[in-house]
């Protein structure tokens, strides 16, 4: 979204991050509240989504077994930040930035391209929480076929609510096109949240780690270039998540 709003409004939806994390000062907290009050609906919308989210995503880290993230990791979390970016970043968020990289790198681990990884890049990687996933006494494991050849796998664990995926077989996609991830609540008008785009298929070695919550379906499209903000196909694969 943030690629297609005006520079400012881009801007604002950044800080949802640093906001989620409580990384900004009372006075800047402040600031940004009134930005968001003069701000258009669908950016508040976003905002408000983003923050959300990431409360969920530290609400699943702490659930799971510490892990150190691999030291390269803050270096690309570093280095995705526009370095004009990094000139502006208020004065409380540069003092907490000291543990802020981490705590965003350990969420990067748990969910492997969810939210965060939609910023930072949407990269498929090996990671701790694909293990976590993996030694839950209730985990289980679905395979679907995929429209166009191959089959998705899907492991989750319902009480840790995280769940692995992977395609088995499954060709790359067309030129300029991507797969994208979505997770679609239950309800007769439910909307679909992106989970992550792929650069490069996720594999039983190299899996997407994403959280989920009960009743949701996990569905695969086929995207432009760097994905889109809601499904603009039909899915090629679908899993139900208990």
């Amino acid at each position: 979204m943030a690629d297609q709003l005006p520079r400012s409004d881009a801007e604002l939806l950044d800080l949802a991050y640093p906001c989620a994390l409580d990384a900004v000062g009372d006075i800047e907290r402040r600031h940004i509240e009134e930005r968001l009050a003069k701000a258009d609906p669908a950016v508040r919308q976003a905002f408000s989504e983003t923050v959300e989210r990431m409360h969920e995503v530290m609400a699943r880290v702490t659930e799971l077994d510490a892990h150190a993230p691999p030291p390269e990791l803050e270096a690309r979390i570093l280095a995705a930040l526009p370095d004009d970016g990094r000139d502006r970043l208020p004065s409380a968020w540069q003092r907490r930035m000291r543990w802020v990289v981490p705590v965003a790198a350990a969420a990067c681990l748990v969910i492997g391209g969810g939210l965060v990884a939609d910023r930072i890049g949407t990269q498929p990687s090996s990671v701790p929480g694909a293990e976590q996933v993996h030694r839950q006494p209730d985990a289980r494991t679905l395979s679907k076929p995929v429209v166009g050849g191959g089959s998705v796998v899907v492991e989750f664990s319902a009480q840790q609510r995280l769940a692995t995926m992977a395609f088995d077989g499954v060709p790359a996609p067309p030129s300029g096109r991507v797969y994208q991830a979505w997770l679609v609540p239950s309800g007769t008008q439910p909307v679909p949240q992106s989970a992550g785009v792929f650069t490069e298929l996720p594999t039983v070695a190299r899996p997407f780690v994403m959280a989920f919550e009960s009743g949701e379906t996990l569905a695969v499209t086929v995207e432009p270039s760097g994905g889109s903000k809601a499904p603009t196909t039909e899915p090629i694969a679908g899993v139900l998540l208990p």
